[in-house]
């Protein structure tokens, strides 16, 4: 079977160039002002800590928002953080950028509040597994999973938005066993959520990893592309596990990407099968009591 992306191509749809020809009339939100100057900060010679915490401290919204998963076992802190300033002092301050950063999505999207609410709701539990996950496999940087976690299908509601009918889209994507979810998105409306969604990441200025893996993870064939980072397929690999969680806590027991793309995953995350069956078990009874 023929890669259907490769990395060169993914990184040439995703320069700044193209990417004005390839939206198709789609509105991407821009970088929040907040964002923008936690990445400016994090970018000096000598970042200021008590600076970073002072600028996520202007949204008190966002405050709880990241206290609250600092707080969270996602962190396994020792102590609890009841300020932004000690939160950064326990996580570091790349890590609360990358926090402040994927919690910022919120309020920018539009659309039907029931559609929001799942999509946040799913993008909450991947990023808390795959969090989980690459804290105890070291598979992966902490900060990448979980800012792939949050970020992964953000081009779902920007489709949504777009295009009327999208939602049977979705319904056909979501059960075909053999064309890839992207695929159908293409044949139905020439663009689909992988690259929206990549493109925002690209756009917002974030890490090139997560960009390349949000528009490779439903392509499971860079699993066999030696040219693809390792970080970029362990992204795809975890996120996949996560989505089996997911939806086995939902106690929907069939999953058509993990029938696509499931026998890549143990590999690429140097786990046996059973390590992964075991961790798919571990998320889900988190899930259950409710630490999500």
């Amino acid at each position: 079977m023929a890669i259907a992306i490769t990395a060169a191509e993914a990184e040439e749809q995703l320069n700044a160039s193209a990417m004005q020809d390839m939206l198709k009339g789609i509105l991407i939100p821009p970088r929040p002002v907040l964002v923008q100057q936690m990445q400016t900060e994090l970018g000096k010679a000598e970042p200021d800590i008590r600076k970073a915490a002072q600028i996520v401290s202007q949204d008190i919204s966002l405050t709880v928002a990241v206290l609250k998963i600092v707080n969270s076992p996602m962190y396994g802190l020792s102590r609890k953080a009841d300020s932004v300033d000690q939160a950064v002092s326990l996580i570091g301050l790349r890590q609360l950028a990358m926090l402040v950063t994927a919690l910022s999505v919120r309020g920018l999207l539009k659309g039907d509040s029931q559609m929001l609410g799942r999509f946040y709701d799913t993008s909450a539990k991947r990023s808390y597994a795959m969090t989980r996950m690459a804290k105890a496999t070291k598979v992966v940087d902490v900060g990448l999973a979980q800012m792939y976690g949050l970020f992964c299908d953000v081009g779902i509601t920007l489709l949504m938005s777009r295009f009327p009918n999208y939602i049977e889209t979705l319904k056909v994507a979501n059960t075909d066993p053999v064309r890839s979810f992207t695929q159908i998105e293409q044949e139905a409306h020439h663009t689909d959520h992988a690259l929206i969604g990549a493109m925002m990441v690209k756009s917002w200025e974030l890490p090139n990893t997560v960009a390349l893996a949000i528009r490779l993870h439903h392509d499971y064939q860079v699993f066999l592309d030696p040219k693809i980072p390792n970080e970029v397929s362990r992204l795809i690999a975890l996120g996949l596990v996560a989505e089996v969680a997911i939806q086995r806590f939902a106690r929907l027991h069939s999953n058509v990407e993990w029938g696509k793309g499931g026998d890549f995953v143990a590999g690429a995350l140097v786990l046996s099968p059973d390590d992964v069956e075991e961790w798919i078990e571990i998320i889900v009874e988190e899930f259950a009591a409710g630490i999500d």
